[in-house]
């Protein structure tokens, strides 16, 4: 029999014993199982625990010898010492919150240890050839992390057959047991480290032998080789640092989730844990948009260092104003205008302490250095207005970066970010971060040599004058830096604006698939808008001068002002029928226009690097069609960036609302290209329709509206079904791919076939409606069609494939469902 199916053997029966024992011994039900048995280093070992452990040690004695420990995790031997000294469950819960391994505890645990190491010797000596026994030696609490590898203690440095089982006690899930068997000892043999002859020593081996009166000479140059080489410095082992590094982050997480649910008394959800790598300018760009509070944390005995705690300025109210309890209709008002006061200010950097406080727990514990983070001033902070040369905020250098989504009494908030030096955690090199590239060298040798006026100029030549907003036509790669800025404004400014207008009109208005695109004059009222338009005139002030423009249609401007001034429904829908914009109309919808210019100021205020101010002027009613594109108006012939999102009231969806703004005005004329080489394309989007800003990571601009449409586009995403298609649309997004949400309405034959990669029609009810737009589609193309809709059966799906479905999708879907869809329709078929 192979000697490791022996082996196994004997465990099996091993694993009964002590499930029956212990279990007796405590009087409670107890077993063991689904666990693994294999062969690993010390390193390995050691590497997969996590958290104290309890190790006892273990002599085998008899004619085969050697050292054996067991271990399991501090919290389950106070569980099962606890137990059998018959805690009462209140006080037994306590001492293990606190870890508390007393005396008492030790003992009691020593007698199952006993026990265990008992039933090793019993199935042994019964089943195996050569006799053994396993005698329990001292305990100790130890860290995995912290244990020397190349030490004795607690057990030698050499391969040991790991036997791992999971504990359950009276339906409880506790951690693991293991115990470490030295392979040797049990004649099991690691191939993995069955050592391999050198290519040095192969080389030696195949040369001819030195001639006669050259051996001694040759001995000597050797010996004198070996002397003068420097000693194997162990080369240290990023990617498995980074493991330990992000296990640890993960115990983190638990622990805060834990702390802070106690500290608040509410129910806390810690979800989604991320790792990354992120330079300064990577974090505030791409990681966060709107008024952050940041949370200063000294890393004592570590000079000068500090990491960092980054949350939304809403998501600290919304916690500073849980611990002082608020009542909830005052903590929904103060969160909604970002009121951080004084008591919430101290609330918070009461969370914040507490939060310092686990990291510093877990790293002086588990890591092998001890680091203290000491919670020092909280700063609020505009991530737009960030300069990343400066060491404000935060020094621009590399960080590791944590970030968790969290949720409070299951309402999700947003994510935080704990910033790490990536130095601090060495998972980056020092001589690394201090050294500049070769190019910003000799670009700052460049620019010294240049007289000081000479300097300033350059400084300032892509800047626009506060007066004529006259500026350097910024590249195309500029642009796309600025498109980044402004998408993630417009994107808050889409939040706040359905919250304000739904709290001025009473009823609630959903504004979803968000785009930012640059159009002309002649695109916006030939290609983007049909029907009477209401355009209301914004004019811009600050450090920026100009105008702007909100776009609604007529209908929409009359359903939206009359709601505010409470017509009854059968009126609403009549006056709106006749087009009827009367003056009460106007006003009202006039004052909404001012809560929207109201908006777009907060939001450029707050997150923008200039001061911008949004003041609406007037109303003018536009036909599209008559609209002449040389005249000055309704507004000029120039390149504008177009905000464009649906209305919704209520449940009754309604039109889009376009708000333009100068492209020049804000930096982003280069996305047309031209200025460094690319090709002058128009209607260069980005899209937030799947719920964010921008969009998203990896994600390249898709094209949209006008022309061409489907140019740059990579997939359509077509349905009823807007919760459904914006998932999906974010999980593509993520994997890069450049997307448009359309509805059943919307003309498709714009966007088919192009270079489409594969359309999604999801669908709210799999029925000849979504079949009908299934089959005009795959009439007009053969891209891939994949159809999303619930309650699938045997004749619809025969249906759907008939009318040209390659592929079914069962919504609602996870996104683990989705990602998998994506790779068998589109990875596998470019592949």
């Amino acid at each position: 029999m192979n000697q490791q199916k022996r082996i196994d053997k004997v465990l099996d029966a091993v694993e009964t014993r002590i499930q029956a024992e212990v279990g007796a011994l405590l009087g409670a039900d107890f077993s063991l199982g689904g666990g693994e048995r294999k062969l690993v280093s010390k390193e390995e070992a050691f590497d997969s625990l996590q958290g104290k452990q309890i190790c006892a040690q273990m002599d085998i004695t008899g004619e085969v010898t050697g050292k054996s420990c067991l271990l399991i995790g501090i919290k389950d031997a106070i569980l099962l010492g606890g137990t059998l000294i018959m805690l009462p469950a209140a006080e037994l819960k306590e001492v293990i919150g606190r870890e508390e391994y007393s005396d008492e505890i030790e003992d009691s645990y020593g007698e199952i240890a006993n026990i265990i190491a008992g039933s090793f010797t019993k199935d042994f000596e019964e089943l195996y050839p050569k006799s053994c026994r396993f005698v329990r030696k001292e305990q100790e609490i130890l860290l995995p992390v912290k244990v020397d590898i190349d030490a004795d203690t607690p057990v030698a440095n050499g391969t040991y057959y790991q036997f791992v089982s999971s504990m359950v006690l009276d339906g409880h899930q506790m951690g693991n047991l293991v115990l470490l068997m030295p392979a040797a000892t049990f004649e099991l043999q690691d191939e993995r480290n069955k050592e391999q002859p050198s290519k040095e020593t192969v080389v030696a081996r195949s040369e001819s032998k030195p001639v006669a009166g050259e051996d001694s000479r040759q001995d000597t140059l050797t010996e004198t080789a070996v002397a003068k080489k420097p000693p194997a410095v162990a080369k240290f082992d990023v990617v498995k640092h980074q493991k330990k590094i992000n296990r640890l982050l993960a115990e983190c997480q638990a622990r805060i989730e834990k702390e802070v649910a106690i500290l608040l008394g509410t129910d806390i959800t810690l979800s989604n844990l991320e790792n990354r790598i992120l330079k300064k300018e990577e974090f505030f760009e791409d990681h966060v948009s709107g008024r952050q509070v940041l949370a200063d944390m000294e890393v004592a005995g570590e000079g000068e260092v500090k990491s960092y705690l980054a949350m939304s300025v809403k998501d600290a109210i919304h916690l500073g104003g849980k611990l002082i309890m608020l009542p909830p209709a005052e903590l929904e008002s103060v969160v909604s205008a970002q009121d951080f006061s004084v008591d919430a200010r101290d609330a918070y950097g009461e969370i914040a302490n507490i939060i310092s406080g686990v990291y510093t727990a877990v790293f002086e514990e588990q890591y092998t250095e001890k680091l203290r983070f000491i919670r020092k001033e909280l700063r609020d902070i505009e991530p737009a207005k960030v300069d990343v040369a400066s060491t404000e905020p935060i020094p621009d250098t590399t960080y590791y970066v944590s970030s968790v989504s969290i949720a409070v009494d299951k309402k999700q908030l947003g994510r935080v970010h704990m910033l790490f030096p990536a130095t601090l955690l060495r998972l980056a090199d020092e001589q690394e971060e201090t050294a500049v590239p070769e190019k910003e060298q000799h670009r700052s040798a460049e620019k010294e040599s240049l007289p000081p006026a000479e300097q300033t100029a350059g400084r300032t030549a892509a800047v626009s004058t506060a007066g004529g907003n006259s500026a350097a036509r910024p590249s195309q790669a500029e642009a796309k830096k600025q498109q980044k800025i402004i998408d993630k404004i417009l994107a808050a400014c889409r939040d706040r604006m359905a919250e304000e207008v739904s709290a001025l009109l009473g009823t609630e208005v959903t504004l979803s698939n968000l785009e930012n695109l640059i159009v002309g004059k002649e695109e916006f009222f030939f290609d983007e808008v049909t029907g009477k338009q209401v355009i209301a005139n914004m004019d811009v002030t600050g450090e920026l001068e100009g105008k702007s423009y909100l776009s609604i249609g007529l209908r929409d401007a009359i359903r939206i002002g009359g709601t505010l001034i409470m017509l009854p429904s059968s009126e609403l829908d009549s006056v709106a029928a006749a087009e009827d914009f009367n003056e009460d109309t106007q006003d009202a919808f006039g004052e909404i226009a001012n809560i929207i210019a109201g908006v777009y100021t907060a939001g450029f205020e707050e997150m923008y690097p200039r001061k911008v101010r949004f003041i609406k002027t007037g109303l003018q009613q536009v036909a599209p069609m008559k609209v002449d594109i040389a005249d000055a108006e309704p507004f000029p012939d120039q390149d504008y960036y177009l905000s464009r999102m649906d209305l919704a009231l209520g449940t009754h969806g309604l039109g889009k609302i376009h708000l333009l703004f100068p492209a020049d005005l804000l930096q982003l004329d280069g996305l047309r290209g031209g200025s460094d080489g690319a090709d002058n394309e128009a209607g260069v989007s980005t899209s937030a329709a799947v719920g964010g800003g921008g969009p998203a990571s990896g994600q390249e601009p898709g094209r949209a509206a006008g022309g061409d449409s489907s140019g740059l586009l990579d997939i359509l995403v077509v349905g009823d079904d807007d919760a459904e298609a914006r998932k999906i649309a974010a999980v593509l997004g993520e994997s890069g791919y450049a997307i448009k949400i359309l509805s059943f309405k919307d003309n498709l034959h714009g966007f088919i076939p192009g270079k489409l990669k594969a359309i999604y029609l999801v669908m709210q009810e799999v029925n000849e409606q979504a079949f009908g737009v299934a089959i005009k589609i795959s009439s007009a193309c053969s891209v891939p069609l994949i159809a999303a809709g619930p309650g699938w059966t045997r004749t619809k799906v025969i249906k759907a494939v008939k009318y040209g479905v390659r592929d079914i999708l069962l919504t609602p879907a996870s996104q683990e469902d989705i990602r998998e869809n994506i790779n068998s329709n589109l990875l596998e078929m470019a592949a």
